[in-house]
C-alpha cells in the first residue's frame, strides 16, 4: 500500500506541473490572440469599424461654473424653445478621421435628449397616449449617464426648508464645455469644406 501510495506522489506532481504548464500556455496564447484582435493604438486611428478612441481626444481644462436659476431655457416659451433649439451646434455630428466618419458626442446627446425630454414635458396629448419611444430612451440613456458620472460633489441640505431644501447656488469645478463647442464647430466647418472639394 506504502509502496502504491509512493508510485502515485510523483505522478500527482507531474499531473499539477502538466495543468500549470497548460494553464501558462493557454495565457500567453490568450494575450497574443487579443493583441491581434485589439492592437494597441499609437494614437493613429482610421475611425473605421472599431478604430477609435473612447474619447475625442481634444482639450477641456477645468472651469469653475456657478450653479444659479436662470431665466433662460423656458420649457415652452418661443424664446426658450429657440434657445433649446440652438444648445447644439448644426446636427451635432463630428466627421473623423480620413473618410470622415460621423461620431456624435455624448454632451451632444445628452443635451438633445435634455430638449427631447422638455419637449415631451409639453406636448399635448391625451390620456391614452404615453411617452414616446424616444423619450424613453432619452430618460434611460441621462440616467445612465448620471450615474457614470458619479458626481460626488457635496450640496448642502437645508432641512427642513421644504421650500428650497437644497443650495443651488453653489461653484462647481468642471470640464471647460465651451472647448467642446468650439472643436464641433471647426470640425463641422472642415467636414461642409470636404464636402464642397468632393463635389
Amino acid at each position: 500500500m506504502a509502496a502504491k501510495a509512493a508510485r502515485m506522489r510523483p505522478s500527482l506532481l507531474v499531473l499539477l506541473i502538466c495543468l500549470f504548464g497548460w494553464s501558462l500556455v493557454l495565457k500567453i496564447g490568450s494575450i497574443f490572440v487579443l493583441k491581434k484582435l485589439y492592437p494597441e493604438s499609437n494614437g493613429n486611428y482610421s475611425y473605421i469599424g472599431y478604430d477609435y478612441p473612447d474619447e475625442w481626444p481634444i482639450d477641456r481644462p477645468p472651469v469653475l461654473m456657478a450653479f444659479s436659476h436662470s431665466v433662460r431655457f423656458e420649457l415652452d416659451s418661443p424664446d426658450g424653445i429657440a434657445e433649446w433649439a440652438a444648445i447644439i451646434p448644426g446636427d451635432g455630428l463630428v466627421h473623423l478621421g480620413e473618410q470622415k466618419e460621423p461620431y456624435t458626442i455624448s454632451m451632444m446627446h445628452q443635451l438633445r435628449c435634455l430638449d427631447i425630454l422638455r419637449e415631451e414635458l409639453v406636448r399635448e396629448r391625451d390620456d391614452s397616449e404615453g411617452p414616446s419611444t424616444l423619450s424613453r430612451h432619452c430618460l434611460n440613456y441621462m440616467k445612465q449617464m448620471v450615474m457614470c458620472r458619479g458626481d460626488i460633489e457635496l450640496e448642502p441640505f437645508q432641512y427642513p426648508n421644504h421650500k428650497d431644501p437644497i443650495d443651488m447656488e453653489g461653484i462647481y469645478e468642471c470640464r471647460d464645455w465651451s472647448a467642446v463647442y468650439t472643436e464641433v464647430e471647426k470640425n463641422q466647418v472642415e467636414f461642409g469644406k470636404w464636402l464642397e472639394q468632393r463635389a
